[in-house]
């Protein structure tokens, strides 16, 4: 009786024929074909919702056209007209709010993005299959995108030779802020832990302003989970040349309108293994023993919380975390290496002097509010505390320098506290025509202590507006373009060392020389201002063809380290001094891609141009300093400069169960001076490179096994001749690596496996933009690494 009482409503509500005879059964799935539950469908404007399977039936349907509209939050919003003229079944397939998504092989790019932005996705499979100890490290086998190590659990992003201050990480829309100017500490964030990262790349970051130069490394850990549902994954790994125990867990659950997540991990780790016995640091030999890189051992603790509430209107989602991690630095790269420093000490597990102790701290509030069908406002607000500390047994170099009475060991310490708030609103005009206006506000605080000197406590604040027009023809073109007005104050405080001075004094140098270098910071007050643009376009001429052109400006405000530092900063075993008169550095980029997807093949190229008017770099100065170990002054100067290059890409499907990727990336980047002729090439940049990889899936289950799957990958970095000033050229270098992954099905247990070798071949290679490659330390040897992720829910 129930039926024919729906089916009678439904048939009534949709005007149709007394003589009802057909019946529809629909499922609901996404872009992977997994059931999307409890969906809320808007049926020729009556709303029906899907079960836990995704599916809904509509039964006695007479002859006819009936629309379907389904805008559920995560997804895309889908409309589709069905021509009913029988009974059927239907699956629609609802996409995740990005088309391009990168699974474990390939780009999947037959399902048109069309946006005007240069975009890459992956989400936390993608992470897992290929977590290599961080984030950074996790990625880089995408297009562009490479990493500065820093040991075995650190490393910070690069992306096109462009990393630290000119590379943007955001968490939920929020800024990612810590001392990213440093190459001695990586990224403070959960990498197993992460549901998606989405990678923008070009001048097409308008919207996000300050250190976007690069591009924006965009991390979202709000996704929306299915009504009604509750999961838990847990995961467990072991990395051998580490011994690195992990675990990881996350919860989450909702019910119709509410619903919360709690995330955590916990790694530890040893003292990492190399391929060599010993280095060489300027002319002396010194041991590794036993091939294990000394105090480079750690471990790691994380949490996340989240709240959020969601309806039609309204979305709002709170979100708390907390990232802590201690990590050696090894004896040899921190300070002036001795064999005695070098020398075991009977425990890879341990971590001595000297070290390294992060905190980062977050909270993050989203909120999104519908106005209308066609006005949306969404406002943020952050709060982080990043606390950073080098701890090395108090040492000093002056005869008349007390160890401090409080933490002693202190060697530098930098507490930065950062307050965002932000506000955009959407208007749609038409469906070819849309608004989005924005402001921005940040301020900052950075307190030091410490026994050691490196740059001074400082205040900034930046206040920023910007408006975004876009325009779309049909389904062929769209067009944006934006304007953006930012403006920023920073104070730092004098700093004057007497220590310093009287030491100097009492070492025959002058009164006025001690006081030049006594003096390490001035009290510096500035104010900058910019006003930027941009301009994007896509056409998709055919289901064939992408284009997309972005051209624009932008620009990056000088960091404290480069207005104001002036001392020995071990961890790059050098004295670099400030300019407290640094513009703000500049420059226009052009990014082109065009990309060819038809039948099982996706081929992709993106040539680009970085020109800077006043790139911000360090330069030897000729000067020796007179302080202890100082060696030469390394003085943070402006000039112009060039980068260049392009990646290429393609992806094959030959079967169903074989397919391959090949990504190769060519960069070129120079100084230019005054006349615009070529002078040194910029630090940090990573070798031209050709990445490959296979993966056949067996199409049948085994047993107990399913969806088992074998990959193999080599890279082949070319050796890079093109250095900075005193860097060392780095030899080319070829990389194997292997996979097996499957998922176990015991009964009602279900587990994913995965295995997997990093330089199989055990090769003794160097990193270009290591953090260890000036000490010629080689990288990390043979990793085999055992994950399995066991997943609960409903």
């Amino acid at each position: 009786m129930s039926h024919i009482i729906k089916g009678t409503v439904v048939a009534t509500l949709l005007c149709s024929s007394a003589f009802a005879q057909h019946t529809i059964s629909v499922q609901i799935v996404d872009q992977n074909l997994n059931p999307v539950p409890f969906v809320t469908i808007e049926f020729n404007k009556v709303n029906l919702q899907s079960d836990a399977l995704g599916k809904f039936t509509i039964s006695d349907i007479s002859n006819g056209s009936y629309e379907v509209y389904i805008n559920e939050q995560g997804f895309v919003p889908f409309s589709k007209k069905i021509i009913v003229s029988q009974s059927q079944n239907l699956k629609l397939t609802l996409i995740h709010d990005h088309s391009y998504t990168l699974d474990e092989v390939s780009v999947i790019a037959h399902k048109h993005d069309f946006k005007t932005t240069n975009t890459q996705h992956v989400d936390q499979k993608y992470v897992r299959d290929n977590y290599g100890g961080s984030l950074a490290k996790s990625l880089e086998n995408m297009a562009g995108v490479n990493a500065s190590g820093i040991g075995s659990a650190a490393s910070k992003p690069i992306v096109r030779g462009l990393g630290f201050n000119r590379l943007l990480v955001s968490e939920n829309g929020l800024k990612q802020e810590g001392q990213q100017w440093g190459a001695d500490h990586g990224l403070e964030i959960d990498a197993l832990n992460i549901e998606e990262v989405e990678v923008i790349k070009g001048p097409a970051t308008l919207e996000y302003g300050n250190e976007a130069i690069a591009g924006v490394i965009k991390i979202k850990n709000n996704q929306i989970p299915f009504k009604n549902s509750t999961q838990t994954n847990v995961g467990i790994m072991y990395q051998s040349v580490n011994d690195n125990y992990v675990t990881s867990a996350n919860h989450q659950a909702r019910g119709d309108k509410y619903f919360y997540k709690i995330k955590g991990s916990y790694s530890d780790f040893a003292d990492y293994r190399t391929t060599t016995d010993r280095i060489k640091y300027l002319d002396r030999w010194m041991p590794i023993y036993k091939n294990r890189v000394k105090n480079t051992a750690g471990e790691e603790f994380n949490l996340q919380g989240q709240v959020g509430y969601i309806d039609q209107k309204i979305r709002s989602i709170l979100t708390l975390s907390n990232y802590n991690q201690k990590t050696g630095f090894f004896p040899g790269s921190h300070g002036i290496p001795s064999i005695d420093r070098l020398g075991h000490d009977g425990d890879y597990r341990n971590v001595d002097f000297p070290y390294q102790k992060v905190n980062h701290f977050k909270v993050i509030s989203e909120n999104e509010i519908k106005l209308s069908t066609k006005d949306q406002l969404k406002f943020n607000f952050g709060y982080q505390r990043n606390l950073r500390q080098e701890k090395s047994a108090f040492h000093t170099h002056y005869g008349n320098q007390n160890a401090p009475t409080i933490d002693p060991d202190v060697e530098l310490e930098f507490a930065l506290t950062s307050y965002d708030a932000q506000a955009k609103y959407e208007h749609t005009h038409n469906k070819n025509f849309k608004t989005i206006i924005g402001a921005q506000t940040q301020v900052q605080y950075n307190n030091i202590s410490g026994y050691n000197y490196l740059l001074p406590a400082y205040d900034r604040n930046i206040y920023s507006g910007f408006i975004i027009e876009e325009f779309q023809k049909n389904k062929t073109w769209k067009v944006t373009a934006g304007l953006r007005y930012d403006y920023a104050d920073f104070k730092s405080e004098g700093f004057f060392d007497q220590t310093l001075a009287d030491y100097l004094i009492e070492n025959n140098y002058s009164a006025e020389i001690a006081n030049y270098y006594a003096n390490r910071s001035e009290n510096i007050s500035r104010s900058f201002s910019n006003l930027n643009g941009m301009v994007g376009a896509t056409f998709q001429p055919n289901d064939f063809w992408d284009f997309n052109l972005n051209i624009g400006t932008n620009f990056r405000l000088p960091t404290a380290i480069e207005l104001g530092s002036n001392g020995i900063h071990h961890g790059s075993f050098r004295h670099e001094r400030g300019d407290a008169t640094l513009d703000t550095e500049k420059g226009y980029a052009l990014d082109f891609k065009t990309t060819f997807h038809r039948n099982d093949w996706d081929i992709s190229v993106n040539p680009y141009l970085y020109y800077f008017t006043n790139y911000i770099f360090l330069k030897p100065s000729g000067q020796f300093s007179i302080l202890p170990h100082g060696g030469q002054i390394y003085q943070y100067t402006q000039s112009k400069a060039l980068l260049t290059g392009f990646e290429a890409e393609i992806n094959k499907r030959f079967s169903k169960e074989f397919e391959a990727q090949m990504v190769y990336e060519f960069i070129y980047n120079r100084q230019l001076n005054d006349h615009n002729n070529l002078s040194y090439f910029l630090p940090f940049t990573p070798p031209n490179s050709i990445y490959t990889r296979l993966n056949y899936t067996v199409d049948k289950s085994l047993s107990f096994i399913d969806n088992l799957t074998f990959g193999l990958n080599g890279k082949y970095a070319f050796q890079q001749n093109n250095i900075a000033q005193n860097e060392d050229i780095t030899k080319d270098y070829f990389l194997l690596g292997a996979s097996v992954k499957a998922n176990i099905l015991i009964n009602n247990f279900k587990a994913t496996l995965t295995v997997q070798g990093s330089n199989l071949l055990n090769k003794n290679y160097y990193n270009h933009t290591s953090f260890y490659r000036a000490l010629q330390l080689p990288e990390q040897a043979r990793n085999i690494q055992v994950m399995l992720n066991i997943p609960f829910g409903k």
